[in-house]
């Protein structure tokens, strides 16, 4: 799946295709990992949470530099300009035509409606300045007023129906609490007189108190205020709404004026309470003393960062005409933004005109914060992933490419020794099969008498020629150069031993597996959408993806140091584990015996170098799952994504290396099921499930994102409630750059290993044709049409060059279109997309499209010739044919050079 991602990484999710095959002890681990890859996604999605999107310029008289406040946006009224465009157009414009909430002055509301909420009680009518007490013009002002009372829309309307052209809100203890307000009933007639908001006699029981949890948190600081001090100094009951504004002298600050700091449960509220505010929670305990003093509770007030959401009372026309820009700040930092202001007017007032700023104002101005115009990670994951697909497709081709490289290098080697006339006949004869040329034995015979192919799980060496044998001394040279290796063996006519690090095994793909994969990604993508069991994925890839790093990483980097360092003992195998050692001891009995011809049967000679390497690859994988368990947002962790992109890479040069596709009938049903899969699990399923739920997003978010209320999540992350929406570790992650929202794209590592089969097939059909080319004495390039039909050079073939370089190139292209695709359907869609939707018909029809105009779509529909010739001279055996005719075929593949270049 693709999403836009706004600012939090979210589940990637991961099924498994069981292979048939028995796996060998050197590779357990990584093909375990490499099953789950195949169902993980492209994912980029949104995660809810409260957010500052907005930025407060303060500019003090005679001060250079303003001081920034965040603040959070209300979903009415007018948007804000971005920074950068509205520092752009403030010094340009004048100020009437200046943007919206920038160049203004702070000013406070009317001083008979401190919360501007008057005219939604019925007291007043606004009209620019009519029915302002104080008669001040409130012209290109922002009004901060505090929160409470009334809705913040009607807020926003009364500031501006005053003449305001912003208004900024911010917390107050005050909103906490609220009067049951109703009316009185007159006594005589029993009518009801309309004085709800102006009644005098309401008592502490018509208080509706703050809600624990949502309002403040005992746990961050508690105190219980005696009776007598909460009677004298607190008042809960004034009209309109209830909380009079003296409180806040006795309940903020950090010093004993607070009560809660006075009357403290312990001496840790001033370190614990850190809004360092309290509210009296309505609660209240009867002392244990004698005299059985009651004493009311009061606990930590929260101070977040809020929405302003709208008022559903409001009339369509009132709604309409709110259009200036409003944000809200928390209590904090109203406190300085006020005191900025108390301080500013003090000084002009002390300076009596004396000063040259004196009677300058505060000028603020209203911001978006800036985002990143263009999402540079995007790109970059983008990159990634093209850069992937083409490696380990590319590498899954090595094999071949080393064996060709050999004979060059043997032809460059015979001819200096003898001429171009022995280069000419040792290639020829090497082709025909000839003595110059030692191939290793065939593979093992089935039981009909045929040899066993690939697609029976046969091991293999990616460089069968090219290892070298143990030495006199018990040395294994591991990682010696393959194509000195291969030269030396081909020039030397001698049989070699395939090295122990390069043994594979692989897994050829026919239409069962297709149809078999998607049954068990189903069951997969089922079992973890009913049973949540989403810790086992992590587990799997942590240690599955160990092994391929050290398999593809740490074993070919150690052993370069070691060789620039002239240190051969750590690539010898260690005595105590020897094969020697090994048969002394189980001869002799014992556990001891036992158990060492059980790790030499398992894991063959053991170096040094085999340590070091899984030691480094399994502790950095374990320290990776331990950040996966223990840290909220592990995706923050730079360690954390850093690895798991370079565990994703060689877990994907690991998967396309062992599991192959030989024929593209193979692959069509293969990414034709995975096509419908994708689909199937993103769109149709939400029409299935109780709650209209994506099955695959479900389980791509660890059962969807957090059920809470995000400003819940906010004050207690770690709830219950709040937990869902981290991705599982299928993929690759690049965080976004410069985006104050955070977060990162995304790429699921099915989206390169799927598609990734079929460029691997097309990057091995080109380095087959190569090979059987240059055997057959040609210069080893690759023409098109080369099974037998030859195509002519086409406008088409030469303006693209698709026709003349093989399928790889072409395909790889395609692929990078398919996937930009995708990620370009997103934005401009505004919603999920499979991303196989888009990669599959670029990929398989770029290929189809391109055999079927070279004429050899019927070879490669079914275990292309090419690649059967190219197997048999590198692993040994026959050619096996289908009939009399492509038994002809094969054998010109392999002897007619002229075909091949």
């Amino acid at each position: 799946i693709i999403r836009s991602h706004i600012n939090a990484p979210i589940e990637i999710i991961s099924g498994a295709l069981n292979a048939t095959m028995t796996i060998s002890s050197t590779s357990t681990s990584m093909m375990t990992a490499a099953r789950l890859i195949l169902l993980s996604t492209l994912l980029i999605a949104p995660a809810q949470s409260i957010l500052q999107t907005a930025t407060i310029d303060i500019l003090l008289p005679g001060v250079p530099t303003p001081i920034t406040l965040l603040a959070s946006q209300a979903s009415f009224g007018s948007s804000l300009i971005s920074y950068s465009d509205g520092h752009s157009s403030s010094s340009s414009s004048s100020s009437n035509s200046r943007p919206a909430g920038v160049g203004l002055i702070p000013s406070t509301p009317p001083s008979d409606d401190p919360y501007l909420c008057n005219e939604s009680y019925g007291f007043t009518t606004y009209s620019s300045s009519s029915g302002n007490a104080d008669g001040k013009s409130y012209n290109n002002a922002a009004i901060l007023v505090p929160r409470g009372q009334c809705s913040f829309e009607r807020k926003a309307l009364s500031a501006q129906r005053l003449g305001a052209s912003a208004i900024i809100i911010y917390g107050s203890l005050s909103s906490r609490y609220s009067l049951n307000v109703t009316n009185s009933t007159n006594e005589d007639n029993g009518s009801s007189n309309n004085d709800a908001y102006t009644r005098d006699d309401y008592t502490i029981d018509d208080v509706k108190w703050p809600i624990d949890k949502q309002d403040y948190d005992c746990d961050n600081g508690q105190a219980f205020i005696p009776s007598d001090v909460f009677t004298n100094k607190l008042n809960f009951i004034t009209s309109p709404g209830g909380y009079d504004d003296n409180n806040d002298d006795y309940l903020i600050g950090n010093s004993e004026n607070n009560m809660c700091v006075k009357y403290a449960a312990d001496e840790t509220f001033v370190s614990a309470c850190e809004s360092q505010r309290c509210l009296v929670t309505g609660k209240n305990v009867t002392d244990g003393g004698s005299d059985g003093t009651i004493k009311y509770e009061a606990c930590c007030a929260w101070d977040f960062a809020i929405r302003l959401y709208q008022d559903t009372t409001l009339t369509v026309d009132e709604i309409k005409e709110v259009t200036i820009p409003a944000v809200y700040i928390t209590m904090q930092q109203a406190m300085e933004f006020l005191d900025l202001m108390n301080g500013v007017s003090s000084n002009n007032d002390d300076d009596g005109g004396d000063n040259n700023n004196s009677g300058d104002p505060i000028v603020l101005s209203m911001y978006a914060r800036d985002r990143p115009s263009v999402n540079s990670s995007a790109i970059i994951i983008w990159a990634l992933g093209v850069f992937v697909a083409w490696l380990a497709s590319y590498l899954s081709s090595s094999d071949y490419r080393s064996y060709a490289k050999a004979i060059r290098m043997k032809s460059h080697l015979v001819a200096r020794a003898g001429g171009v006339g022995a280069v000419a006949a040792t290639t020829a004869a090497g082709g025909q099969g000839g003595e110059n040329v030692e191939r290793p034995p065939p593979s093992p015979a089935r039981h009909d008498g045929t040899p066993r192919s690939r697609s029976q799980s046969r091991e293999r060496s990616t460089t069968a020629t090219a290892a070298s044998p143990p030495s006199e001394s018990g040395e294994r040279t591991i990682y010696r150069d393959d194509d000195e290796d291969a030269a030396e063996a081909v020039i030397t006519n001698r049989n070699v031993q395939p090295q122990h690090y390069q043994e594979e095994e692989s897994l050829e793909l026919d239409a069962s597996h297709a149809i078999f994969f998607i049954v068990l990604a189903s069951t997969s993508l089922l079992v973890l959408f009913f049973f949540k069991i989403f810790n086992v994925v992590k587990i799997f890839y942590a240690f599955g993806c160990s092994g391929a790093f050290a398999q593809v990483v740490l074993y070919p980097l150690l052993t370069r140091v070691f060789r620039e360092l002239r240190w051969k003992s750590p690539m010898r195998p260690m005595e105590c584990l020897s094969e020697e050692n090994a048969t002394r001891a189980a001869l002799n009995g014992g556990c001891k015996g036992k158990i060492l011809m059980c790790l030499y049967s398992f894991f063959g000679p053991i170096t040094l170098l085999d340590v070091m390497a899984n030691t480094i690859a399994y502790a950095v994988g374990g320290t990776w799952l331990y950040i996966a368990f223990t840290v909220l947002h592990p995706g923050s962790n730079v360690f954390y994504w850093i690895v798991q992109d370079v565990f994703g890479a060689c877990m994907c040069i690991t998967f396309l290396g062992t599991i192959k596709i030989n024929a593209i009938r193979v692959a069509a049903i293969l990414l034709t099921v995975a096509f419908f899969y994708d689909i199937f699990f993103v769109f149709v399923t939400p029409l299935l499930t109780k709650h209209g739920e994506s099955i695959m997003v479900n389980v791509a978010t660890s059962g969807g994102p957090p059920k809470a209320d995000p400003s819940w999540c906010e004050k207690y992350p770690s709830s219950t409630e709040c937990k869902g929406g981290e991705p599982l570790p299928m993929l690759f992650a690049i965080p976004r750059v410069g985006d104050y929202q955070g977060g990162a794209s995304m790429l699921g590592l099915g989206d390169i290993v799927l598609p990734g089969l079929l460029l691997s097939f097309a990057s091995r059909f080109d380095e087959a044709k190569r090979l059987m080319g240059l055997v057959s004495g040609g210069a080893g390039r690759v023409r098109n049409g080369a099974g037998g039909v030859s195509s002519n050079k086409s406008s088409w073939n030469i303006c693209c060059g698709c026709g003349q370089g093989g399928y790889f190139g072409p395909v790889v292209v395609a692929y990078a279109v398919g996937l930009a695709m995708a990620n370009a359907a997103v934005y401009l869609m505004q919603m999920g997309q499979p991303a196989l939707l888009y990669l599959v018909p670029c990929c398989l029809g770029t290929f189809v499209f391109m055999a079927r105009r070279n004429g050899e779509l019927n070879d490669i529909w079914d275990n292309p010739r090419a690649i059967r010739a190219a197997d048999a001279l590198l692993f040994g055996g026959r050619i096996e044919a289908e009939d009399e005719d492509d038994a002809r075929a094969s054998s010109l593949l392999i002897n007619e050079g002229a075909e091949m270049t």
